[in-house]
């Protein structure tokens, strides 16, 4: 027991044992790692599947310069098609794909199928409480949030931009914005933002889609499409855009701002290491990296727009112009994929948008 008279040899005891739990901590990632490095040294190219896999190989020259033995092969499709593809080859017990670079969404479906198998990752305590699926069958790492919109800063006017849904619903907008066709999600993400204890309030979501659908809005057959027109000047604002299309424009000089007042939807950039997997340590070591302060920067500031969650990163530099725009993680609603999106409700939100833009 420390008394008064022993508090000082207490206190040295209790910070050696601190240094002591950090340094083994240390040691044991630092094992762990080197463990990963003679593995993968012995592993086949890595197959990465997701919409981004090119980027991986081609942008974190970091991560190319510390591991040059892993290689990267890019199965580049969306989530749904990347989660089908795991779904049929785990179906004939076969696996071609590594790792899964996808939205927690489509992991989260694959974790439940138990096609993911879990793997510790040492720099996630680092990371923001409540940022990781309770399973830990894979990795939340980047909040990929959604802003209410992208406006043209040469058509709409700085005291003009909406700060609350029901200016967004505003009659001056009619034939002034644009939908795009990738956002089938957000009726769900909306309800569940406006809902209370869990619950999704679907009345208020399917109402306000309903009205901002009679502005007559063009549709545009996916982000990137939908953000290139707008920089052209085909329209004004485009609802509900992904962050990373607007980020890249504005860098290449377009005229693009974010509409991102409290709260908007995040979502989040998640990696998972497919069970069966012919190189898992390659995938380790990309994952390991990707969740480190300095992946953290690297993807942020090369790949993608969206926000670290790691509390040591620095954001980069596409990230750090989505932050000005007022897109901070703050001001971002986090929405999970283990206990609200399930697959009843992902479609029940498909069906209403899609319905609503007369495609089904």
């Amino acid at each position: 027991m420390c008394t008064r008279k022993k508090i000082t040899p207490c206190l040295m005891l209790l910070f050696l044992f601190g240094f002591m739990s950090i340094f083994a901590g240390t040691a044991t990632a630092d094992a762990l790692r080197d463990e990963m490095v003679a593995r993968a040294k012995k592993e086949k190219p890595m197959v990465v599947g997701g919409s981004s896999g090119d980027l991986y190989r081609g942008q974190l020259s970091n991560f190319n310069k510390q591991y040059p033995f892993v290689s990267i092969q890019p199965f580049i499709a969306n989530t749904a098609d990347t989660v089908n593809r795991v779904v049929a080859e785990g179906q004939a017990g076969k696996a071609s794909m590594d790792l899964v670079a996808v939205s927690s969404d489509g992991l989260e479906l694959l974790a439940k199928a138990g096609l993911l198998q879990k793997m510790e990752f040492p720099h996630l305590k680092d990371f923001y409480p409540g940022m990781q699926p309770s399973h830990g069958a894979f990795v939340q790492a980047f909040l990929h949030t959604r802003s209410q919109g992208v406006y043209n800063t040469d058509l709409v006017k700085p005291d003009e931009i909406p700060k609350s849904w029901e200016e967004m619903l505003d009659p001056k907008w009619n034939g002034r914005t644009m939908v795009s066709r990738s956002m089938e999600e957000v009726p769900a993400q909306l309800a569940f933002i406006w809902g209370k204890d869990g619950q999704l309030n679907w009345d208020r979501s399917f109402d306000f889609f309903t009205k901002l659908m009679e502005q007559k809005p063009i549709i545009a057959n996916g982000f990137r499409d939908g953000n290139n027109r707008l920089a052209a000047g085909e329209t004004s604002i485009l609802w509900f855009s992904a962050i990373g299309p607007p980020a890249r424009l504005h860098f290449l000089g377009a005229p693009v701002g974010l509409i991102a007042f409290p709260k908007f939807p995040g979502i989040f950039r998640s990696f998972g290491i497919v069970k069966g997997a012919q190189s898992p340590a390659s995938a380790w070591l990309l994952i390991d990296y990707l969740t480190s302060p300095q992946g953290q920067f690297d993807y942020t500031d090369k790949v993608s727009a969206q926000l670290p969650i790691n509390q040591k990163a620095k954001p980069g530099k596409l990230a750090q112009w989505v932050m000005s725009q007022n897109g901070r993680i703050e001001h971002a609603v986090p929405l999970s994929a283990e206990n609200v999106f399930d697959e009843k409700v992902t479609k029940k939100s498909e069906d209403f948008f899609l319905k609503l833009l007369g495609i089904k």
